[in-house]
């Protein structure tokens, strides 16, 4: 019916840009029918021109913007007491072994700051019992958001496995291990917790966001551990860090460029 097709923030991935590529008679003439398409990284842009895509421009990734009206949900009084009068750290968005791969280093950590607290937000809720069963098997106390049960003072893992409510912990964090990047997953989007003022930690396969790393790196504000002891150094050395507002002006100034520029290209061509 000849409605214009516009992709906008358009991502793939080796991976599945070898899996179109294998089916070049019916990818080309899907690809060609977008008239307009803004991709997300330089990686993207390659693939999707390589599948027949005529019309595209690289303006930026959309995820370095946020809603101006987005509000932090509020944190229960008691809990927020609690993680405040603690030294925090997050992993969030992890995966299966990352939890248990955090867990051991809670337990070095924990040799200088005996009271310490990991919060774990996994990737997949679901996986929250097993994930549970992992680090009892190493002898650390640990409770989940969904059971409602009271933290003690010997609570040595927080999993936060309920939906939407990662942003609460960022706020009361200053350092988060960002999962799917000590397994070969392509790591997660860090965007979030730095804007909430967290150093960021990653392991070595982040080539999902890798752009983004890169502009956090530029500002010193992440690193990159590619095992147990990389983590437990870099903790020691930034779990004391304040992130400036200065650094999180910036984040937020180039994603409101972004989506300007994505709204001015989008109205040239309707």
């Amino acid at each position: 019916k000849k409605i214009p097709i516009i992709l906008i923030n358009g991502r793939i991935t080796e991976n599945s840009y070898n899996k179109w590529k294998k089916l070049t008679f019916f990818s080309n003439d899907i690809f060609s029918k977008i008239n307009l398409c803004f991709p997300s990284s330089k990686q993207s842009e390659k693939y999707l021109k390589k599948l027949g895509v005529k019309k595209i421009k690289l303006i930026g990734n959309l995820k370095f913007s946020q809603s101006e009206n987005e509000k932090l949900l509020d944190q229960n009084k008691e809990i927020k007491k609690f993680i405040t009068n603690k030294k925090t750290w997050c992993a969030s968005s992890t995966h299966k072994t990352e939890e248990l791969l955090c867990g051991i280093v809670h337990k070095k950590l924990k040799k200088k700051y005996k009271n310490l607290l990991t919060i774990i937000i996994p990737r997949h809720i679901n996986r929250s019992s097993s994930i549970m069963n992992e680090l009892k098997g190493i002898n650390l106390n640990t409770v989940t958001r969904s059971s409602g049960q009271k933290i003690s003072k010997n609570t040595d893992i927080y999993i936060a496995d309920t939906y939407g409510e990662a942003s609460k912990f960022y706020e009361l964090s200053k350092i988060t291990f960002l999962g799917g990047s000590l397994i070969k997953h392509g790591g997660q989007n860090p965007l979030e917790p730095a804007r909430l003022g967290n150093y960021i930690l990653h392991g070595p396969n982040i080539q999902n966001f890798k752009e983004v790393y890169k502009m956090l790196s530029k500002l010193n504000i992440s690193s990159k551990a590619s095992n147990i002891n990389n983590m437990k150094k870099i903790i020691l050395r930034k779990i004391e860090f304040k992130q400036t507002s200065t650094k999180i002006k910036k984040l937020n100034l180039i994603g409101n460029d972004i989506l300007k520029r994505n709204l001015v290209e989008i109205n040239k061509f309707l």
